[in-house]
């Protein structure tokens, strides 16, 4: 066995939004995930990972096979995760792993390439497993690279300003299905930032109508004010939709929606279609409306495969692929050396205690020695101390993906045990 990184998870590549749902984790029950897979079988240090895009476990293990059955019991335990479900999720170990979360960590595994959030809910996923002490030496030394390397791809690149979002690819949408805006009517259905960057795409296309529907009336009068445009309280909510031309969903709630509902509302609208664009993980709009004659329903995964075929993303990454190969490469053998740097260090100590001991033996017999003699001896200890420290620590240098290495020479200078030490904490 030999400590390397494994991630194991599912993303809008692997899985569909329904499948993705089922494995959202809430800030809490992510804390709850750390605390038990931390404490878990081969399981070294751990990040957990969850947005609308992928839900991940980043782990560092001596037992890569161990370590997924422990991530298994835990999503069996807590998602009633099914056996023939596990396909779903990915395992990758190693250098793959190394370069999944540099790619993850820089947008480029993203919705939108390049987005800042991506980097952002990696920094906020590495926090929160630091606060539960479920991170260490090789976790911590890992996301501060993915921050270097996600810092470069955009240095380099430097286009993710250009790249289709998520509120573009829904005016997108609209437009496709029904035509000349400026003379459309569109309910909004939330008041947080998704809400507002759509509003600020449909103010750029000349829509004709905005009208803002969210539970709280005073955050939606308040983003109304904002973006100079009507507001409307939430038990009018079907009566906005009756005169809608397209509703754009980025609320924070489960259905919102129904099918059996907007079935009566559709009677009333006769022959009139009607756009929905659900932008909201977990979904608002109950996925069954698409059955409905005249409607028209977009979701997240809709929109990924609209973003996908941006000039600009299919153009940048050939390049920001060819970054993350480079920075990967070799930066998990540099994780794996940090394992052995304590048993270098101790290893050296204890050299230099034996050494030390058998000078004081050494001047006991044979002493007392002259100054010149002393200085003589001295420098003949620590050389002797120097060459054999040199020569092993050569040794687990250049082949720190042979940990038995480590431990032979732990056990043969009856080293202490060096796995418990302190964790370190790049940052808080």
């Amino acid at each position: 066995m030999e400590p390397t990184l494994v991630v194991i998870g599912i993303s809008l590549r692997t899985a569909k939004l329904p499948v993705r749902e089922r494995f959202l984790l809430t800030p809490a029950q992510k804390t709850e995930a750390l605390s038990f897979l931390v404490r878990s079988d081969a399981i070294d240090e751990v990040i957990v990972l969850s947005n609308c895009n992928r839900t991940e476990f980043l782990v560092w293990t001596q037992d890569a096979s161990e370590a997924a059955n422990s991530v298994l019991r835990y999503l069996t335990r807590t998602s009633n995760l099914k056996l023939v479900e596990w396909s779903n999720f990915y395992r990758l170990v190693g250098d793959a792993a190394v370069a999944h979360v540099f790619r993850v960590a820089s947008g480029m595994d993203s919705a939108v390439f390049g987005e800042s959030e991506a980097t952002n809910s990696v920094l906020s996923a590495w926090q929160q497993a630091q606060r539960a002490s479920a991170t260490g030496r090789f976790l911590d030394a890992l996301m501060a690279k993915s921050f270097s390397v996600a810092g470069r791809v955009r240095q380099e690149l430097g286009a993710a300003s250009s790249m289709a979002t998520v509120a573009e690819a829904t005016v997108l949408m609209c437009r496709e299905s029904l035509g000349d805006l400026r003379q459309k009517r569109v309910v909004i259905l939330g008041a947080g930032q998704m809400a507002l960057s759509a509003i600020r795409e449909l103010q750029k296309a000349e829509i004709g109508e905005i009208t803002i529907v969210n539970r709280s009336w005073e955050h939606a009068q308040q983003l109304a004010r904002q973006c100079k445009v009507k507001a409307a309280h939430a038990e009018s909510l079907w009566e906005q939709v009756l005169w809608a031309d397209a509703v754009v969903s980025a609320a924070a709630q489960r259905v919102q929606l129904s099918r059996e509902e907007l079935e009566v509302v559709l009677r009333e609208r006769k022959d009139k279609s009607l756009v929905i664009v659900d932008v909201a993980v977990p979904r608002t709009v109950d996925s069954h409306v698409r059955t409905l004659a005249g409607v028209s329903l977009f979701d997240l995964d809709d929109l990924c495969a609209t973003m996908d075929q941006h000039e600009l993303r299919r153009s940048l990454l050939p390049a920001a692929e060819r970054i993350i190969a480079t920075e990967a490469a070799g930066f998990r053998g540099k994780l794996l050396m940090e394992s052995v740097l304590p048993t270098i260090s101790s290893m050296r100590e204890k050299l230099e205690q034996i050494c030390r001991q058998e000078m004081d033996q050494l001047n006991e017999q044979f002493g007392p020695f002259t100054e010149d003699q002393e200085v003589a001896l001295q420098a003949l200890s620590s050389h002797i101390t120097q060459r054999i420290s040199a020569a092993l620590a050569r040794q687990l240098k250049e082949m720190p993906e042979r940990p038995e290495l480590a431990s032979v020479i732990q056990e043969l200078f009856q080293l202490e045990n060096l796995s418990s030490e302190p964790k370190l904490k790049l940052c808080d």
